[in-house]
C-alpha cells in the first residue's frame, strides 16, 4: 500500500521480583530519548494498554528480556484467556512521577555537619 511504513518492533517481557509479569511491543523508531513508545502492553492480571509513552525506567531494564513475535503472541493468548481490563495509565504516571522524585532527592541529598552543642 502506497504511504505505509514499516515500524521496527521489539518485543519484551518483564518479570518483576513479586512475581508479576508484562508483556510489551516497543516501537524502536521512535526519536525520543527520554519516553519508550510501546503499541501494546499486557500485563499477567489482564490489564491492557494501547499507545502510550512511557519513561525510560532504568530500574527495570534488567529485568526484561527479549521474546520472538512468536513467543510474545502465544503469551498474550494466554493470559487474555482470564480477561482484559484497560490499564489506568495515569496511575502508571504517579508510580513514575513518584520514582522520579526519589531519584531527585537521592541525587541531590546534602550532608549536613552535626551542630556542636553550645553549652551554658
Amino acid at each position: 500500500m502506497k504511504g505505509e511504513k514499516n515500524v521496527n518492533l521489539a518485543y519484551l517481557k518483564t518479570v518483576f521480583p513479586n512475581g508479576r509479569s508484562r508483556i510489551m511491543m516497543r516501537n524502536l523508531d521512535d526519536p525520543n530519548t527520554e519516553l519508550h513508545h510501546f503499541i501494546l502492553v499486557l500485563d499477567d492480571h489482564g490489564q491492557l494498554w494501547v499507545d502510550v509513552f512511557w519513561p525510560i525506567d532504568e530500574d527495570n531494564e534488567p529485568l526484561t528480556t527479549i521474546l520472538s513475535e512468536k513467543q510474545f503472541w502465544r503469551v498474550f493468548r494466554e493470559w487474555r484467556l482470564s480477561g482484559i481490563s484497560m490499564g489506568d495509565s495515569s496511575a502508571i504516571a504517579e508510580v513514575f512521577a513518584q520514582k522520579q522524585m526519589r531519584r531527585q532527592k537521592q541525587q541531590h541529598v546534602v550532608q549536613v555537619s552535626p551542630v556542636s552543642q553550645v553549652t551554658m
